[in-house]
């Protein structure tokens, strides 16, 4: 199929989704306890033979999805563990939101991966001042969308809503009251038996529901 093809059938398929979507917008779906990465109590671990460092010290203090979780012959696993990787910010080491997304390419084709480029600015700059005056991370959880949102366009494409919801823990421990809620889109292709990312969009879903970021 080519590039143009592939392009028409997800937009087909895209507005689909949009309008399926759109009525979803504003429900809580509940979460399971397998989309969120427990946050573990600080211990050692080993960074090499002379290095060693707390776990609340590393990234999202040992707690954020990895590429390495994804089950990647499954598309319902690939697209869990990308959305939450899309959501897991440290602000002790990340610039951007970006970093997150930059942090997820391994999940990507290689086309989708090269467009992931860090900004200079950080969009949701005023949203991380206290949690990095706290040097807080992300705790995100993912449920698929309620509705008719998922997509199986073809037998090697697919198309994977998800509800995002994150909260911020401090290092400091210090309680934070920002929050946020996103809805994903993501756009999925199994090549060799492996789903890639080949496309995904966000909607904020913090001020249709009330919340607060």
């Amino acid at each position: 199929m080519t590039y143009r093809s592939r392009a028409h059938l997800y937009r087909t398929a895209a507005l689909v989704v949009s309008m399926v979507a759109l009525t979803s917008c504003g429900v809580d779906a509940p979460a399971a306890e397998d989309d969120v990465a427990p946050i573990s109590a600080p211990t050692t671990i080993s960074e090499g033979s002379s290095t060693s460092a707390a776990a609340e010290e590393v990234l999202g203090g040992d707690t954020f999805a990895s590429p390495e979780d994804a089950d990647r012959s499954d598309v319902e696993s690939t697209a869990r563990v990308a959305a939450l990787m899309l959501h897991s910010w440290d602000t002790t080491v990340d610039r951007t939101e970006t970093a997150a997304t930059v942090r997820a390419k391994p999940l990507m084709s290689e086309e989708w991966a090269a467009n992931q480029i860090e900004p200079e600015r950080n969009a949701s700059n005023g949203d991380w001042l206290e949690p990095a005056e706290h040097r807080a991370y992300s705790v995100p959880r993912a449920v698929p969308a309620i509705g008719d949102a998922a997509q199986d366009v073809s037998p090697d494409k697919a198309i994977r809503v998800l509800d995002v919801t994150w909260r911020w823990v401090a290092r400091d421990e210090t309680p934070l009251e920002g929050s946020g809620q996103r809805q994903v889109t993501l756009y999925l292709e199994k090549v060799d038996g492996r789903w890639d990312v080949v496309g995904h969009q966000t909607r904020d879903l913090t001020a249709a529901v009330g919340g607060q970021r």
